[in-house]
């Protein structure tokens, strides 16, 4: 339930607002968030979320401060699981409430209530009583006694049942998103921040169709670095095409065979140091293809305006296009 309905509020909702659950259990609620109108094309801005009245050690989000971009929105996954003994914390019902905000936007309140109940309380019977022979099925005793081992088995089954998240780059926990990024065949450069690793390999799939193209290029170095990449093959310098810029790339040059030069407008407000622009374009291009890099600092907001990978403008300007 939003709280607030100023239209500056930022949109969130979450998907199950009372949550039931057994200790030793999981229970799990997604957490929409977004689009914000106030965020310009070409930004982006993090977003601060606050849980209270959960206790400690009994949720976690599964990303802590995601990114917001223009237009976009994210989902996020709160997995509440209130362990069997907590000393601190009885089990009962906890009202808790969702603080989100981000700069540009008045913050939104999510509120709810957990209930959180012994192994079987609600019935003192264990449901594995229903796998027995019928002549047991009536033993209480029996059925309380098979508590114990339902206890030790159920929080195996709900992380089974939880697979569909852990394969979602957006919900998976952090700790998994190396692992997620490894059935699609990306490495994670340890200096991305969480958004950005995600958005990369949720695009994943979707660039390796063009591996080895300016396109692919373009659009894996825009994701990794932040910057808006202009790229000239074969020449170094003037030359009117699709990547060309007025004062960024557009100076005389010479033709260099087997070359690409890439140039990266960055923000004033990111930081990437030459050295590390060439390690990453050196490991997307293709192998026998040159490499000349170049940074250019841009005003803020100008230097993420390349197309995205499948937009029309973007399948406009690449298509048939290829690298080296």
């Amino acid at each position: 339930m939003l709280i607030s309905d100023d239209r500056r509020t930022i949109p969130a909702s979450l998907s199950n607002d009372h949550l039931r659950v057994e200790a030793g259990g999981t229970v799990e609620a997604t957490l929409d968030i977004g689009p914000v109108s106030a965020i310009e094309p070409g930004e982006a801005q993090d977003v601060r979320i606050s849980v209270k009245g959960i206790p400690p050690g009994w949720f976690s989000l599964s990303a802590a401060q995601p990114v917001l971009r223009f237009g976009e929105s994210v989902r996020l996954l709160l997995v509440v699981h209130p362990p069997v003994n907590d000393d601190r914390y009885p089990l009962g019902q906890y009202e808790f409430a969702i603080h989100v905000e981000t700069e540009g936007a008045n913050p939104a309140d999510l509120e709810g209530i957990v209930f959180a109940i012994a192994p079987g309380a609600e019935t003192l019977q264990s449901r594995f009583i229903e796998y027995l022979p019928r002549i047991y099925q009536g033993d209480e005793f029996l059925s309380r006694f098979l508590l114990i081992f339902q206890s030790l088995l159920d929080p195996v089954e709900q992380s089974v049942d939880n697979i569909p998240n852990l394969l979602d780059p957006d919900l998976t926990p952090p700790r998994f998103l190396s692992w997620l990024a490894s059935w699609v065949g990306v490495t994670l450069d340890p200096g991305l921040d969480e958004a950005t690793q995600r958005t990369l390999i949720r695009n994943a799939v979707r660039i390796s169709r063009w591996k080895g193209t300016r396109r692919g290029l373009r659009e894996e170095v825009r994701i990794r670095s932040g910057a808006r990449p202009l790229i000239v093959e074969n020449f170094d310098g003037l030359r009117i095409g699709q990547d060309a810029a007025l004062g960024m790339n557009t100076y005389l040059g010479a033709i260099q065979d087997g070359f690409i030069a890439v140039t990266l407008a960055l923000s004033s407000d990111r930081a990437l140091a030459l050295a590390d622009a060439e390690r990453l374009i050196a490991e997307i291009k293709p192998a026998h293809v040159g490499q000349i890099v170049r940074l250019v600092a841009v005003p803020n907001g100008q230097g993420s305006g390349t197309p995205a990978l499948g937009s029309a403008a973007g399948q406009a300007s690449d298509r048939g296009e290829r690298s080296g």
